[in-house]
């Protein structure tokens, strides 16, 4: 059987990694908007920059994933409740979700949570979950969060470049 590699903080990395690139392109920005007078190649940079931005929030997102499935087990799961859980003066929802495995039945908290009521938390539906072969208590779900706000940096890039076309 293959090591496990641990899911730790290590792996937001790339996206450290991605918003220092971004900011040290900040000089680059104020040279250009310095030298050109209408603007297009600073909105341009910064435009190509939230891009880049997003690219690593999706790449982070599938390298978490890739990781979940890699090292640990898949069953299906079935969400029990989804309590409101405080954080500070917000709260949002954390599912408990349960899964059988080898004829035993473990519950967890799914660390993906979301403010308010979501669909996708609804009582009785059936989940993704990964669990450790050694120890079956310890389980994941798949997250998304990376991958909703890449797609969200790279659409308001998108549409920034295109603005610069259209005037």
């Amino acid at each position: 059987m293959k090591k496990k590699q641990p899911i730790t903080d290590a792996d937001y990395m790339l996206i450290v990694i991605g918003i220092f690139i971004v900011c040290a392109m900040a000089p680059v920005i104020v040279w250009t908007a310095m030298i050109t007078d209408d603007g297009v190649i600073p909105r341009a940079i910064i435009s190509c920059e939230i891009i880049m931005l997003g690219t690593f929030f999706i790449i982070t997102n599938l390298k978490l994933n890739n990781k979940i499935e890699a090292n640990y087990r898949k069953c299906m799961g079935v969400i029990d409740e989804a309590p409101m859980v405080l954080s500070g003066s917000k709260g949002s929802r954390h599912p408990i979700i349960s899964y059988e495995v080898k004829g035993k039945v473990y519950t967890i908290q799914s660390e993906v949570g979301y403010g308010g009521i979501a669909a996708f938390f609804l009582k009785g539906k059936e989940v993704d979950v990964y669990y450790d072969e050694d120890d079956p208590s310890i389980a994941y779900t798949k997250h998304y969060l990376f991958l909703i706000m890449g797609c969200m940096f790279m659409f308001a890039g998108l549409l920034a470049l295109s603005s610069i076309f259209y005037q």
